[in-house]
């Protein structure tokens, strides 16, 4: 077979820094405006660019390894490129987008292939479920439990300009560093977003906070999902390793996939969820996203 033909990437724009970056801007709703740059505003988001055709489909993933060893520093340049257009289209921002293809550039080897995409995919579910629950009045603070690398932490303080978003791990990395500097380099500060580093059970969660919590392991997520409901808090969960036991004794005679979707099931069940989502299985096989909390009006939930 013949090599495949990709798009051009609108690489361009990637690279340029932002003429103006407002330091706050409110939540954006980007679940009825696909296809379209939203430009943060100090009012409500809502000025458009013109609608222009999408570059990114979803097939486009299978060019990209998924690895957890594959570095954007093993991309080639045609890669990096569309990889850059995919987190335009998706974020809705050539500013997210000019933050990440810095990174690339300066520090290739502290962000993966594989943990770009899930990230922007768990911002593109989660951040809307937090866009619901703000609207409505219930949020007011954001915790990334077991943030990891803290980057969709960045990705939500970013959107979500008058909320505080809090990163917490038993470690701060130096890639969560290297990311913010990057964005305040390009003239967003992202003045929202702090780091604690220690155990997230020994924190107190404040009134209308929401609690995410991606591949924690084993009881990392049962611990988290407690807090949020002892707290009265919207969450949202990605589990990763499920040992029996924790939720119920055992799931037996099943493939993987089954006992994996079949214990979520279970977790949303016990700790009243309204939803489970899910991001690409090409990206993870533990893609399946929980989400808690009131119900969002019908109006805003998508």
């Amino acid at each position: 077979m013949g090599e495949t033909c990709l798009p051009q990437a609108r690489r361009p724009c990637h690279f340029r820094r932002p003429a103006h970056v407002p330091t706050q801007a409110r939540g954006i709703d980007i679940s009825a405006r696909r296809r379209k740059m939203v430009v943060r505003t100090q009012g409500p988001a809502t000025m458009t660019k013109d609608e222009q055709p999408a570059v990114w489909q979803a097939d486009m993933l299978s060019q990209y390894p998924m690895d957890s060893n594959a570095m954007m520093s093993d991309l080639d340049a045609e890669r990096l490129g569309l990889l850059l257009t995919y987190v335009e289209e998706t974020t809705l921002s050539e500013e997210l987008a000019a933050i990440i293809g810095r990174i690339a550039e300066r520090h290739p080897k502290h962000l993966r292939v594989k943990e770009l995409f899930e990230t922007v995919e768990a911002y593109r579910r989660i951040g809307q479920a937090i866009y619901e629950q703000w609207r409505a009045g219930r949020v007011e603070v954001v915790y990334d439990f077991a943030c990891g690398h803290g980057l969709l932490g960045l990705l939500l303080a970013y959107r979500f300009g008058k909320l505080r978003v809090v990163c917490v791990d038993l470690e701060r990395r130096p890639a969560f560093d290297h990311y913010l500097a990057v964005a305040r380099g390009l003239g967003v500060p992202l003045e929202n977003i702090s780091y604690v580093e220690g155990n997230f059970t020994e924190l107190e969660l404040p009134p209308k906070s929401y609690v995410i919590c991606i591949h924690a392991c084993n009881e990392g997520t049962k611990d988290a999902l407690e807090m949020a409901v002892a707290a009265a808090a919207c969450y949202a969960a990605m589990p990763c390793c499920i040992r029996d036991g924790i939720y119920l004794r055992r799931i037996n005679h099943v493939d993987d996939d089954v006992r994996y979707a079949a214990a979520v099931g279970v977790i949303a069940g016990q700790y009243g969820a309204y939803k489970i989502t899910a991001i690409d299985g090409r990206i993870t096989n533990r893609n399946l996203i929980i989400l808690g909390g009131p119900v969002p009006d019908a109006t805003d939930a998508g």
